[in-house]
């Protein structure tokens, strides 16, 4: 229990610094929760588990967003151990959203895939985060990180996450 509460007090920490914006596209086009850069291929599946998971965000939804991971999925939050299995997800997501909902906020967090390979059931995205956190006087701030996601193709041909390691990013470039 202790550890879920450092996790919890950990991704609070982290998100906590966060403002709003959607992403652009790269050619400047069309404003959305997921970007994909030049040579990233689309795919229905994956990109459908981003939308869902920035909705959920906006919902403040921990039950649409633990959904999205498999029974067994690894989680790799910064500075902690890998969290295993989605009662676990489950209980770092229920926790998160229950703290901004509890200081009257929101949050909204965008995706611009760099890297991504697809196989026939696993998948993996390399990209960067945008997570957006409003307080209750609608103030906004913004902050970005990097992140990894793997992928699997389950029944019906419905995708979920497996893996999914992030941290921040530095001003460095």
């Amino acid at each position: 229990m202790k550890f879920i509460i450092q996790v919890i007090a950990i991704t609070v920490f982290v998100f906590s610094g966060f403002s709003s914006s959607f992403a652009q596209t790269s050619n400047g086009t069309a404003e959305s929760s997921l970007v994909l850069e030049q040579g990233v291929t689309p795919h229905k599946g994956l990109d459908e588990v981003y939308r869902r998971f920035s909705e959920g965000y906006k919902k403040l939804d921990a039950a649409s967003v633990v959904n999205l991971y498999t029974e067994s999925a690894a989680y790799l939050a910064p500075g902690g151990n890998i969290q295993m299995g989605r009662q676990k997800v489950s209980e770092i997501f229920t926790g998160f959203f229950d703290s901004v909902k509890q200081q009257n906020g929101r949050l909204e967090i965008s995706f611009r895939i760099v890297q991504r390979q697809v196989d026939k059931n696993l998948a993996y995205d390399v990209g960067i985060y945008t997570l957006t956190s409003f307080n209750q006087k609608g103030e906004s701030s913004k902050d970005s990180g990097k992140f990894v996601v793997v992928a699997k193709r389950e029944k019906g041909d419905s995708w979920r996450f497996q893996v999914d390691g992030y941290s921040a990013l530095t001003n460095e470039r």
